[in-house]
């Protein structure tokens, strides 16, 4: 049985990589940018490995090295994708496909070439949530606030530019900068979750709630406020199970997430069945005639001058 206190600092920093992961994957999903997540959230592999053995080596705090590694290499992945992308005949998600192979094969190999490590291999690819640290915590509450503060900023205009790019330039805009806040945070975002869901799982908890709950909701603001509660409850509910049925917190959280985005898909169909549609139809029909029944008994009723 686990005490209260050992699950403390776990539980605190997946309510805030839950909540964080929420948001900044609604953008992505929003801004079409799920699959240069999903190549981030790999390629971060390489410099997570570096920046564990750029700070045991000089006996700096191994959990900032690991933030600024994962962080640094996005930058040259980020201008790769998007030279390959650019090429005749390469669509984004090939580039995507390249760039993360190409990722977790030299983080893989690192891995290998730095061996021993102060980290796990599992550490890097499932995350170790049980394990986190004050460190973490603070790193993906920063992150979180930072991302609030964002959206409290830029979020309209953001939400302008991800459904009319056109329009957004048109209105005088600077694209680039929407794009570079997208991407910055998208970034930020696949390295400070690392330790607690690792680099290849993270994009469950990144994507899920976004995209799940976008098929229900009717509004932008419903979805940036709706996908980081689902966020928190997905990573809480799959912080109980592992500790329940002793599993593996962050492939329990990414499984949570699948079955989440399943469940959202489900409710969107059986809503959208023809039996639903004419049921609808049938109560939009009646409200209309009882309203234009409401709206001529007034004028009936008006006495003649």
């Amino acid at each position: 049985m686990f005490e209260l206190g050992i699950l403390t600092l776990p539980t605190i920093e997946i309510i805030l990589v839950g909540a964080l992961s929420g948001l900044v994957g609604t953008l992505a999903v929003l801004g079409r940018r799920v699959f240069f997540t999903e190549s981030l959230s790999h390629g971060t592999f390489p410099g997570a490995v570096l920046g564990v053995v750029i700070g045991n080596l000089f006996g700096m705090n191994v959990t900032w090295t690991l933030f600024a590694g994962g962080l640094l290499i996005c930058v040259p992945l980020s201008w790769i994708m998007h030279r390959i992308a650019k090429t005749e005949g390469m669509s984004p998600e090939a580039a995507a496909g390249i760039v993360l192979t190409l990722g977790f094969a030299s983080g893989y190999f690192l891995l290998r070439w730095f061996q021993p490590l102060p980290v796990r291999v599992e550490t890097f690819l499932a995350g170790s949530l049980l394990n986190v640290n004050r460190v973490d915590i603070i790193g993906a509450g920063v992150m979180l606030l930072l991302t609030l503060i964002v959206l409290a900023l830029w979020g309209p205009q953001l939400i302008f530019y991800y459904f009319d790019r056109i329009g957004f330039r048109a209105a005088g805009l600077p694209g680039a900068i929407a794009e570079t806040i997208t991407l910055t945070l998208i970034c930020a975002t696949v390295v400070v979750v690392i330790p607690a869901i690792g680099t290849i799982l993270s994009i469950a908890l990144l994507v899920a709630p976004g995209a799940g709950l976008i098929k229900l909701v009717r509004s932008t603001k419903a979805l940036l406020i709706l996908a980081p509660i689902a966020g928190v409850g997905i990573g809480l509910l799959g912080l109980w199970l592992a500790v329940k049925i002793s599993l593996s917190a962050g492939g329990t959280i990414a499984v949570i997430a699948g079955l989440f985005y399943v469940a959202c898909s489900l409710v969107r169909s059986v809503s959208c069945m023809p039996w639903n549609s004419q049921t609808k139809a049938k109560t939009t029909s009646r409200s209309s005639g009882t309203s234009a029944n409401a709206a001529v008994t007034p004028t009936a009723n008006i006495p003649s001058a």
